[in-house]
């Protein structure tokens, strides 16, 4: 059994250590840091005593250790949660001291109050915190600071307390491109890349930050936390600069790939030519260039499925794109590079498979050989195209995929089964693929994107027909 009371003592009272000698106290930490611990590992009975006396500590306490006490409060607040049969009295109890402005703590009862209910929101902390953690919130200092990267390489600081998880983060950040509504913040996501790891996931929306945090750390692993869009269901905004510099980066190596081409006979439609021809100069200015490209420039700046196209040769592109250059007068200083930009998605965004993830899969069908197709998610569905023209040879919607699943043999090759049809019948479709698990969190992805949009879009209809009974 643990002894809460002693512990809670040393944290309260500052005791000398007994393992010490003179009057060296007790580091702040330590006894926090032994607490949580053992509530981490224990059963909720041992949580329901904590609370208990750190309710009894803060009752009338009108000692110098009162402070102390709150504190301490609001670090287990933000921790672990307690039984249901304690929930209603602790929350009463937090929520009587907050909201009467008359005692002495509440400003502080209420930050604790917030901790608790979004440790009963999202289940408290997975992993016991660092000693450098409690060590700065036994100390005062309740945030740290976390650097995210966007796409292009810019980043953002966000301040990190015990309890933020990933969408606190996603909000913060979509607050800073310009986005308020709370369903197309979902299309947004954060990853995690380890230095070293081939693949990545995002982060569930649900994890705190400092979870992920502390165990690569502790592992001493390198990581960068991204912030992207990760599905492309509604319309892209131009007004704001880094949601334009975020989408622009996400998009132009893509581009310059030639994902988004579609090539039939390997041919490209003068319209298409006109595109590329446009882009080629945009993106010229976008890297703050004020003259026109050069032969050997120009070919950096082509889909590469553009510069093997039949009916093009180099210097015929270098005429069309310095032709645009002029005609637009790109070098002047009206034309900034984040216009360029602007231009660029505003061009792309009519482009069929624009906002698309992209997969390599093979496609198994017995007693045939696998069949290797690029899979594009986009808000249409799934897409098959072929390698070379990326023409689209077969496709579902979201409203025919029923699940999917994910299956590793034993060799450990990972493939991904798809169920598609209806009620009436069903068919399950195999892909070799070494992204099944980034393809199926997409297609729920999008399916979710798609419901929420939905019941929105009927609220508001409802809400506005009964606005118009009312007037009439």
């Amino acid at each position: 059994m643990i002894d809460i009371s002693g512990i809670s003592g040393r944290i309260l009272q500052g005791r000398e250590d007994p393992l010490r000698t003179g009057t060296t106290r007790w580091p702040m930490w330590r006894p926090v840091y032994t607490l949580l611990r053992n509530c981490h590992n224990s059963p909720v009975i041992l949580r329901d005593e904590v609370y208990c006396q750190a309710m009894k500590q803060t009752t009338n306490n009108a000692t110098k250790s009162a402070q102390r006490s709150w504190r301490l409060f609001t670090i287990l607040a933000a921790y672990f949660t307690c039984s249901e049969v304690l929930r209603p009295y602790l929350f009463k109890y937090l929520e009587t001291n907050a909201y009467d402005k008359r005692r002495a703590f509440h400003g502080t009862a209420l930050v604790c109050l917030q901790n608790l209910r979004k440790t009963f929101k999202y289940g408290g902390r997975r992993n016991v915190p660092s000693v450098e953690e409690i060590t700065a919130i036994t100390a005062g200092r309740n945030a740290k600071r976390q650097i995210f990267r966007l796409p292009g390489g810019t980043q953002r600081v966000v301040n990190i307390k015990a309890t933020t998880v990933v969408q606190d983060v996603i909000d913060e950040l979509c607050g800073m491109v310009n986005i308020s509504e709370p369903a197309e913040a979902e299309e947004f996501s954060v990853y995690c890349i380890v230095e070293g790891d081939t693949f990545t996931m995002p982060l569930q929306k649900e994890e705190y930050i400092l979870d992920v945090t502390t165990e690569l750390q502790k592992n001493q692993q390198v990581f960068y936390l991204i912030f992207c869009r990760s599905v492309w269901y509604f319309p892209m905004r131009l007004d704001s600069n880094l949601y334009i510099e975020v989408v622009f980066n996400q998009i132009a190596p893509d581009y310059l790939e030639g994902l988004l081409l579609t090539m039939p006979g390997q041919c490209l439609t003068q319209n298409q030519v006109y595109d590329i021809s446009k882009i080629a100069a945009l993106l010229h200015r976008a890297a703050d260039l004020t003259t026109p490209p050069s032969l050997k420039e120009t070919k950096y700046l082509l889909p590469k499925p553009a510069l093997a196209a039949r009916d093009m040769r180099p210097n015929q592109w270098v005429s069309l794109v310095n032709n645009y250059w002029n005609e637009e007068n790109m070098g002047g200083d009206a034309f900034t590079p984040m216009s360029a930009k602007a231009s660029v998605l505003e061009i792309l965004q009519t482009w069929d498979l624009f906002g698309s993830s992209f997969f390599s899969v093979k496609r198994l069908a017995d007693p045939a050989p696998p069949e290797e197709y690029i899979m594009a998610l986009n808000k249409n569905g799934v897409h098959f195209l072929d390698i070379i023209t990326h023409e689209t040879l077969n496709w579902w919607s979201y409203s025919e995929i029923i699940s999917t699943r994910k299956v590793k043999n034993e060799d450990g090759i990972l493939y991904l089964d798809m169920k598609t049809g209806n009620l009436m019948q069903t068919r399950i479709t195999r892909f070799q693929t070494e992204h099944a698990h980034e393809i199926s969190r997409l297609i729920r992805q999008y399916i979710h994107i798609q419901k929420y949009s939905k019941i929105n879009h009927e609220s508001e209809a409802g809400s506005s027909n009964q606005n118009n009974h009312f007037v009439e």
